[in-house]
């Protein structure tokens, strides 16, 4: 047998992504290519995993020796107890997006937080510099505020429901425009990008041209051109899509996974042809 034009033995390691659905994930293009370029021994697969089966799957994976497993929506969260253990960052972040098997441990991580910086620097934004004004209270959110505290960043959050938002001191809505005030970065963690309707919706709440000129503005999306980011590409500030943070969020696994750096090059490519 083979994939991706590779040989698959007994002694080929298994490598996942669990969500529910899956079939969307780009996971297996970025990672497949990873592990050809590098050498490594295992082919990665996409698993569809109702959520009353996750614990189930993820014993199977550890006890079967799995190379380790990317963790998507919506079982971040959930997956948590099945963790033998949690990283610290992981832990800080109440989400988990990468397992690692260990003997017959599991071990949770975050590399979403991670992810998200890398790409920042990558795009030739300061992760640290100065205030973050953060959109949503969601989980992708709180690994993005985990990501930027550790940089240096002061993150406020800005939540519809602050009252929902209960790991840290959301602020309302109202006050969006007097903390972009002199904010170097405004990120979007909303869902509402993923849809064309409340992606508009959203831009027009959102006063960009309360940003200092200097300003960058981040998008956690990255299947379509966001119109948040579109209108302050139009104003001539520095921005990036959620891809960067694909790409290096996988990256992080794949070395925390094999223990080898991350064939970045390869994966780009993979994810742009994917």
């Amino acid at each position: 047998m083979s994939a991706a034009g590779r040989s698959v033995t007994s002694a080929t390691r298994l490598a996942a992504v669990l969500g529910w659905p899956v079939a969307h994930s780009k996971s297996p293009a970025l990672h497949n290519a990873a592990f050809a370029a590098a050498g490594v021994d295992a082919v990665f697969v996409a698993l569809p995993v109702p959520p009353a089966e996750l614990a189930t799957v993820v014993r199977a994976l550890a006890a079967t020796g799995a190379l380790g497993a990317s963790v998507t929506i919506p079982h971040k969260e959930a997956v948590l107890a099945a963790c033998t253990r949690v990283d610290p960052l992981a832990a800080r972040c109440g989400a988990v997006n990468c397992l690692v098997f260990d003997g017959g441990a599991v071990v949770g991580h975050n590399t979403d937080a991670g992810g998200f910086v890398d790409a920042l620097a990558e795009a030739g934004i300061d992760p640290g510099r100065g205030r973050a004004v953060l959109l949503g209270g969601g989980g992708a959110a709180r690994a993005v505020a985990a990501g930027l505290t550790d940089a240096g960043a002061e993150v406020v959050v800005v939540a519809r429901r602050p009252d929902a938002v209960t790991w840290c001191d959301a602020r309302p809505w109202r006050e969006l425009a007097a903390l972009l005030d002199g904010a170097a970065l405004l990120v979007d963690g909303t869902s509402a990008g993923l849809a064309a309707d409340t992606d508009a919706a959203l831009a027009d709440t959102v006063p960009l041209e309360r940003l200092g000129a200097t300003a960058a503005v981040a998008t956690l999306v990255y299947h379509r051109a966001t119109e948040l980011v579109r209108r302050a590409a139009q104003r001539g500030l520095v921005t990036t899509d959620g891809a960067g943070m694909l790409l290096h969020q996988g990256a992080r696994a794949f070395t925390l996974w094999t223990g080898q750096p991350a064939p970045i090059a390869v994966m780009r490519a993979a994810l742009a042809a994917a």
